[in-house]
């Protein structure tokens, strides 16, 4: 494959690399189900939607269940592999994400057993969150994937190359931005938007 040069690229974790929810079939939704006792009342993003929990209920779930989910996580097929070629070619990759630095240890032990390479891990600080699009712009991402909708159309309304990786709880949602089922979907978009930036290069 030819080298490409300081093309630099954003992952969400949870939902793109993390193979959690298959468009049908949420793990943290169905934990939080088994942790409850209760049915899912519909898909939703947020715990506390699904199954009309506070805040302080979900708290809880998360503290007795988050780092068995985020050991035993598996890889999303493809995902390891698409990574390590583009890396190999010379793109810079920024593993972008909602989840507390209490879990770096564990993620990056994750990464690590995946054979994941990045450049940048870029967590929230305990009890503050922080803007995707705001952090894509900081590090100069050109192309993003996020499952969060309102995610990936912020990041997408800032002229950045965004796909939306299929979930249960985006599905059915309109949205301009693409949507991608698999990784191998995500390596054809890839190559498609590397041999557009080439090409108006030229």
């Amino acid at each position: 494959m030819p080298a490409i040069r300081q093309f630099i690229f954003g992952f969400d974790i949870d939902g793109v690399l993390t193979n959690d929810d298959d468009g049908q079939n949420n793990i943290w939704l169905e934990t939080a189900s088994t942790y409850f006792g209760e049915p899912i009342q519909k898909a939703a993003y947020h715990v506390e939607e699904a199954f009309n929990k506070t805040r302080e209920e979900v708290e809880e779930f998360f503290q007795a269940c988050i780092e068995e989910i985020f050991t035993s996580v598996p890889v999303r097929d493809y995902a390891p592999e698409t990574l390590r070629a583009l890396a190999e070619r010379g793109g810079i990759i920024h593993l972008i994400t909602h989840r507390d630095t209490r879990h770096r240890q564990i993620t990056e032990t994750w990464l690590r057993r995946h054979g994941i390479p990045y450049h940048s891990l870029t967590m929230c600080p305990t009890g503050y969150g922080y803007s995707k699009k705001e952090r894509c712009l900081e590090l100069g991402v050109q192309f993003f994937v996020d499952d969060k909708l309102e995610n990936a159309e912020e990041v997408a309304a800032a002229g950045i190359y965004t796909l939306l990786f299929h979930a249960s709880h985006n599905a059915g949602r309109p949205t301009k931005v693409p949507l991608v089922k698999d990784w191998r979907e995500v390596a054809r978009h890839i190559d498609f938007f590397l041999d557009q930036r080439q090409r108006q290069a030229r």
